[in-house]
């Protein structure tokens, strides 16, 4: 008798649509029906997005990939009948092993791709664990400090004793990753678990995903509406807004 199984992917549009958007709906699924197999089929970069609650992980390579511009849940320019292809492939091939219970992915046609809740948003999980391997890589990486910088969501850099600059960090990772039981995205996740606090901005990958894990932000500079953090910000994780960085830490410092 065969197993069930949910199927997710294929996933080609931004990372952060994935992460926030889709991957959090397999977790919370895989959750929901343990004993199911969750099979998903990503980008091998993206694999700890799904981590060690994924059965099995299929590698999505795509011809012309990296040239190609990821918007929302599409890749601009890849032809819809070929994404579609592969969704009808990726089921055929699982279901002579597994009783397929659902298969998702997103739907590209017009502009549908750009509707942000194709998934239920009150279905999120945003509980990432990374494979194993990720968590050493990260312990070896975060050294000696207590808090990450953003420097791709503020662009410039600055120097705090206890602070990694996030482009150091993800140069630090490259070094140690594999890409075959770990990924530079596997390793940010467990560093970011490690730090005390994030400074940043909300909108970019880095500082969604700390908030996303419960990681408290300094929000730097950009006035940011209420209800625009309420809905990036579904654990309600502390946030502080501020003017500079300093006087973040310094509130940090002071409040928790």
């Amino acid at each position: 008798m065969k197993s069930d199984a949910i199927l997710f992917g294929p996933f080609v549009g931004e990372l952060c649509w994935e992460f926030y958007r889709f991957a959090p709906f397999a977790i919370y699924l895989k959750k929901k029906y343990p004993k199911c197999k969750l099979v998903v089929l990503t980008r091998p970069s993206r694999f700890d997005i799904y981590g060690q609650h994924a059965d099995i992980l299929v590698p999505l390579r795509l011809k012309n990939d990296q040239d190609l511009e990821r918007d929302s849940f599409k890749l601009v320019g890849y032809r819809e009948e070929n994404y579609y292809r592969i969704a009808k492939y990726f089921k055929n091939k699982f279901k002579k092993r597994y009783n397929i219970a659902k298969h998702y992915y997103p739907d590209v046609r017009m502009w549908r791709y750009k509707v942000k809740w194709q998934f239920p948003r009150d279905e999120m999980d945003y509980d990432f664990l990374p494979r194993y391997k990720n968590n050493e890589l990260a312990k070896r990486a975060f050294i000696n400090n207590k808090g990450i910088f953003d420097t791709l969501a503020l662009n410039r850099h600055i120097k705090h004793k206890d602070m990694i600059d996030s482009v150091d960090l993800v140069a630090r990772l490259t070094n140690f990753v594999d890409d075959i039981n770990s990924t530079t995205f596997g390793g940010i996740i467990d560093c970011v678990k490690l730090a005390k606090y994030v400074v940043g901005d909300i909108r970019y990958d880095i500082s969604h995903l700390a908030v996303l894990l419960g990681i408290p932000l300094i929000h730097v500079g950009t006035h940011i509406r209420e209800d625009f953090i309420k809905l990036l910000n579904p654990n309600n994780t502390p946030i502080i807004l501020c003017d500079s960085v300093k006087q973040g830490i310094e509130t940090y410092e002071d409040n928790f």
